[in-house]
């Protein structure tokens, strides 16, 4: 079994674990025998390696592969099991390394790496680009006309303001009778000039 974790040939394997679970939410039904089982899809694939790094390049493989999990980066992982491929990328989620006195150059590792779920497209820049452009039009003819209407009540508002006193006529009753005044002073000298003359 050839197995390859982001460059590092893991080619010392004591053993390979796989964990694959489903993912249900399950609802109790009153009245129902048993329960709804709704489901949720499936957490990602985990796999635990244990193997040996040994030889004069073990402290360096071994560096490589701590450097992944700090990185926390998603890496390429290739299997190859009963002459079938399997490529996909995982996360190195876990180390444990373990050295044993007397056994120069020779490490012995737990490794759990997690399938990568790449995130989901970002959302449209602008929510109106999936609007028909003749939708656009529409509701910026229909603003206009909103603005336009409003404009119209505006101005009929400031008539009826100037027309407070329009249905009280004792309102006008004075700047009425001022101008009579006006017209009939002139009046009397008028008069007196026809009452000489008869």
């Amino acid at each position: 079994m050839a197995l390859e974790l982001a460059g590092v040939a893991i080619d010392q394997l004591v053993s390979l674990e796989a964990s694959e679970v489903a993912r249900f939410v399950r609802h109790a039904v009153p009245g129902m025998n048993g329960e709804l089982a709704q489901d949720l899809g499936r957490p990602s694939v985990r796999i635990r390696l244990r193997g040996i790094f040994y030889g004069s390049d073990a402290a360096d493989r071994l560096g490589q592969l701590r450097s992944h999990l700090l990185a926390r980066q998603p890496v390429d992982f290739l299997c190859e099991l009963t002459g079938e491929g399997y490529f996909a990328q995982v996360i190195v989620d876990q180390l444990e390394v373990a050295e044993r006195a007397g056994r120069p150059d020779e490490f012995d590792y737990e490794c759990v790496v997690t399938e990568y779920v790449p995130p989901p497209p970002p959302p449209a820049s602008s929510l109106l680009d999936g609007i028909d452009a003749g939708l656009l039009d529409e509701a910026t003819a229909m603003m206009d006309d909103i603005q336009n209407a409003l404009a119209e009540v505006a101005g009929l508002a400031g008539l009826l303001a100037g027309a407070a006193d329009f249905a009280d006529p004792t309102t006008r009753l004075p700047a009425m009778l001022d101008s009579f005044t006006g017209l009939a002073g002139g009046a009397g000298g008028t008069l007196r000039g026809l009452g000489d003359l008869l």
